[in-house]
């Protein structure tokens, strides 16, 4: 009897070491980019509006990127528990955009505003939230777990994303609070910093679901790697 695990996990260990050096390289490369975009704009925040306007140039990037990562979950993580990933980020695509900003009768506004009909019946919000609510439980939370214990890149994009999510919802409740006692200007420089991490947020997830865990790896169980710990029988 030979063994060949230890083949198997010397190649599969240098094809990471590679694919996790050029992931680190791209993460450190927008990384300094979002910097850069992020202080231009909190510099000159009132030539930044014009790309911050509800249905403009970020939120629509925002809202693309969300509806990508959401069409690319729905193919690469196929199966009942694992729906939910695909739908909520769709679900996050469609509340970024408002039909209000369309004009009445387009193409865009049409299908905002259908969804928003659809969205609106009771029945399709309970089967959303038990799909959701379902996937996160059974499947989310231990796949999560297990990628944290170890330090799975794309949950290290999926986390810094959720911050850039939580920082920009802070800044709006600190605006909200403060705007009385706020400047013009301030109020812009906080409203486009805002928008442009809700942009970062959507584009991280982007990352993260491109970047991923396969079905094999994502899906493995203690009993399959007992399995392998098994010699060959060849």
């Amino acid at each position: 009897m030979t063994f060949k695990a230890n083949d198997q996990v010397d190649g599969l260990f240098s094809g990471s070491v590679a694919d996790t050096g050029v992931v680190r390289l791209t993460l450190w490369f927008a990384v300094l980019s979002s910097i850069v975009l992020l202080g231009a704009v909190g510099i000159w925040p009132e030539q930044a509006l014009v790309f911050n306007q509800e249905g403009g140039l970020f939120e629509t990037i925002s809202a693309a990127c969300l509806f990508a990562a959401g069409v690319a979950a729905l193919w690469r993580y196929p199966g009942v528990t694992r729906l939910y990933i695909g739908l909520t980020l769709l679900l996050l695509a469609e509340r970024e955009l408002e039909a209000g900003v369309y004009p009445e009768g387009s193409l865009p506004f049409m299908i905002l505003d259908g969804l928003d009909s659809v969205l609106d019946v009771t029945l399709v919000r309970v089967l959303l939230a038990c799909v959701v609510l379902g996937g996160v439980m059974w499947h989310g939370i231990p796949t999560g777990w297990r990628a944290v214990k170890r330090r799975a890149p794309f949950m290290i994009v999926f986390i810094a994303a959720g911050c850039l999510a939580v920082i920009a919802q802070l800044l709006e409740e600190f605006t909200g609070l403060h705007g009385e006692a706020l400047s013009s200007v301030m109020k812009a420089r906080l409203f486009v910093m805002e928008e442009t991490l809700e942009m970062f947020f959507s584009i991280g997830i982007l990352a993260s679901v491109l970047i991923g865990w396969s079905k094999s790896s994502s899906d493995e169980t203690s009993h399959d790697k007992d399995i392998r710990a098994f010699p060959d029988p060849s």
